[in-house]
């Protein structure tokens, strides 16, 4: 897959702006949350998180002896007087969370979706609204995207709401996609139907799969390879990982790893509503929009109702490994205003919640 942005378009930071918030009054209703995190912080900034060390918050963390030289300023006296023994009073410090937002660019992600149910234009707003708060929480934020069979684009960690213009500068530079350059091959949602006269097999997808692919085709499939090849030291924090989950493997594989560095993990998961509820009929030539081979279908009423089981089969499994694993399932329907996405998040634990 070409780089995203080798075709992009350098937008204003309003422009930027009206592209990642079309309904700007969202932004003063992330103003008011902050990102959740599990694991204590380990940051190099003064912030609003409970750290794992000790310092000089009004959150109390325990009691130690006093010994010599201590600030007396720091004594229990309260205990002191019932005891008779010196107490220091330690609390816990505050610094910043270390917030990485990871967004899925294969080919799947960007292809389907028309206007406002575009999955890739979806998750550059969510992952636009999520950084925005983190950063309005005084937390640091960084982005990588991961493209199959290249080294992906990232934006170093950022910290302040001032930043916030260089985040929506990145996000919007990627905002068109392979997707809108091959609407013009009459390749809508990673499938068309095959025209009278039209080969089986279109003429630019020849050879997708011959011998010599397969290393390529299993990058693309695999996203345990994208990831362990493209994100690279994480330091104690959170990931947010936007993606529509269509890999062959390398998802479980990848919770673990972020487990393994500590990470506060959620997983979005992206389905447009062409995905959930496909209204096809007839004689079809299907085109995976990864592998760009084609598969001829006879789709029918009870196709479409075995597929319907296996997506919602496959929705539950991924909540189940996220949930077995300590990571947060989110799921994001693109057919609903990114508002609406918001608003349930808030509820469910280990996800946004309210300052």
């Amino acid at each position: 897959m070409s780089d995203l942005r080798a075709n992009a378009a350098r937008y204003t930071p309003d422009e930027a702006l009206q592209l990642l918030f079309p309904r700007q009054e969202l932004l003063l209703q992330l103003r008011r949350l902050r990102v959740a995190a599990s694991v204590r912080t380990r940051g190099m900034l003064a912030g609003r998180r409970r750290s794992a060390t000790l310092g000089s918050s009004m959150e109390f963390a325990d009691y130690r002896a006093y010994v010599p030289g201590d600030d007396i300023r720091c004594l229990d006296w309260n205990v002191y007087g019932r005891t008779g023994k010196a107490y220091i009073r330690q609390y816990w410090d505050e610094q910043e969370l270390s917030l990485q937002l990871v967004l899925d660019a294969s080919r799947s992600m960007t292809h389907f979706g028309d206007g406002d149910s575009n999955k890739w234009h979806y998750a550059l707003r969510l992952a636009a609204s999520v950084g925005y708060t983190a950063l309005g929480s005084d937390d640091r934020v960084a982005v990588n995207m991961l493209q199959p069979g290249q080294s992906g684009a990232s934006l170093p960690f950022l910290h302040g709401r001032a930043s916030a213009v260089k985040l929506m500068s990145f996000l919007s530079d990627f905002w068109r996609s392979d997707w809108e350059r091959d609407r013009s091959e009459g390749m809508v949602g990673g499938k068309r139907t095959r025209r009278q006269g039209e080969p089986a097999e279109p003429a630019h997808y020849k050879g997708r799969q011959a011998a010599g692919n397969e290393p390529h085709t299993q990058v693309e499939l695999d996203m345990f390879s994208m990831f362990q090849a493209q994100c690279g030291y994480m330091r104690p924090g959170a990931t947010w990982l936007f993606t529509d989950a269509w890999f062959e493997s390398g998802i479980k594989e990848t919770l673990l790893m972020l487990a393994g560095k500590r990470q506060h993990t959620v997983l979005v998961h992206l389905l447009s509503p062409k995905e959930q509820h496909p209204r096809l009929d007839g004689e079809l030539l299907l085109i995976d929009s990864e592998l760009r081979s084609g598969k001829e279908a006879a789709v029918s009423r009870r196709l479409l109702h075995d597929y319907d089981a296996a997506l919602a089969s496959y929705k539950q499994e991924l909540a189940a490994l996220c949930s077995e694993l300590g990571a947060v399932y989110l799921f994001a329907d693109t057919g609903k205003p990114v508002e609406n996405a918001i608003a349930e998040w808030i509820r469910i634990p280990g996800a946004l919640s309210r300052q």
